[in-house]
């Protein structure tokens, strides 16, 4: 009786070992931040520009943010508050500048309701948009909420495949 409880333990303690080890040598773990608008349309709100899919944004504003020449671009419309300053330094010192460039894009400018409804779809409450250099729109996030920030700096790294 002993002997088949050695069995036992040794077949409990062995199979977890190899399911590990099949998941090591033949396993991937690849994360994905899918772009927004790729399958399904955005809701264009009336006045705007109808849409294709995938969506990506045009190449006038690409052009004039120059989103071409970084990784990826988050661009912040409006005047960022204090808790949203603070949590923008979370991305500015977690990436160092290198691979992401911020943009603020103040109520001020000329056509600051257009690109916010029009090009890059965003409702209230969001107020930021991760661009990648090709165009789409990697996600929406809200400035002064801890936790969007804490998915977009998740989201960052999946895409810069720093996890």
């Amino acid at each position: 009786m002993k002997g088949n409880k050695l069995i036992f333990l040794f077949l409990a303690f062995l199979l977890p070992v190899l399911i590990f080890l099949f998941l090591k040598f033949f396993g991937k773990n690849e994360f994905a931040v899918e772009p927004l608008y790729n399958t399904e349309a955005p809701e264009v709100p009336s006045g705007c520009a109808p849409v294709s899919i995938p969506y990506h944004v045009p190449d006038s504003i690409t052009k004039t943010f120059t989103l071409e020449k970084d990784s990826l671009t988050l661009l912040v419309f409006g005047r960022p508050d204090k808790e949203a300053l603070t949590q923008l330094a979370r991305v500015d010192e977690e990436f160092d500048g290198d691979a992401i460039h911020k943009r603020i894009i103040a109520p001020t400018h000329a056509e600051y309701t257009s690109l916010k409804l029009c090009i890059f779809f965003l409702k209230e409450p969001f107020d930021l948009v991760l661009v990648d250099r090709r165009g789409t729109i990697r996600g929406q996030y809200v400035a002064n909420d801890r936790e969007e920030v804490d998915r977009l700096l998740t989201e960052i790294a999946i895409i810069l495949k720093k996890y």
